[in-house]
């Protein structure tokens, strides 16, 4: 009988878990260009007139609506989540390893001074600026989160 109300307690527990993460991966939904507001695109094509628009979505975090547009420009890609008033909120940018912050790759050697950086990001939100560093160890794969300082703000490793 209490091996019964264990299973049935894990299984209530793995629903909430399972229900809260469908939950958040419906904040950002596909979209198309026509659902996207005119000073959106507006201000994207103003600021990166030689980018190539890969998609759009729309985000909602903490009740605020947000909108995105992927793109690509020659090598580099770039995420740029706007308000709905075609102002800046966010841009997420693809980097070259070699063109993180020196502090940033100290930080990523230092913590595994055999990783091999395969990505790098850099983003921005207002004069805050962070970077996302994935590097793999062997078969380990691992993601960090840096401020520009080289201070670690998030670790994952798989």
């Amino acid at each position: 009988m209490k091996l019964a109300c264990t299973f049935a307690q894990l299984a209530i527990v793995g629903l909430a878990v399972s229900s809260f993460a469908i939950t958040s991966a419906a904040q950002e939904k596909q979209v198309t260009a026509k659902d996207v507001p005119a000073a959106v695109i507006n201000a994207f094509k103003t600021a990166y007139p030689h980018a190539t628009i890969r998609g759009y979505a729309r985000e909602k975090e903490n009740g605020k609506v947000f909108y995105e547009i992927e793109s690509r420009e020659g090598t580099m890609t770039r995420d740029v989540l706007y308000n709905p008033d075609g102002s800046v909120f966010e841009i997420e940018e693809s980097v070259a390893p070699s063109d993180l912050p020196a502090e940033v790759q100290e930080a990523v050697r230092k913590q595994y001074p055999k990783a091999v950086i395969t990505k790098a990001e850099k983003t921005t939100a207002g004069d805050k600026v962070s970077y996302e560093v994935s590097a793999r160890l062997g078969r380990k794969r691992i993601s960090m989160e840096l401020d520009s300082s080289g201070k670690v703000l998030n670790r994952k490793s798989k």
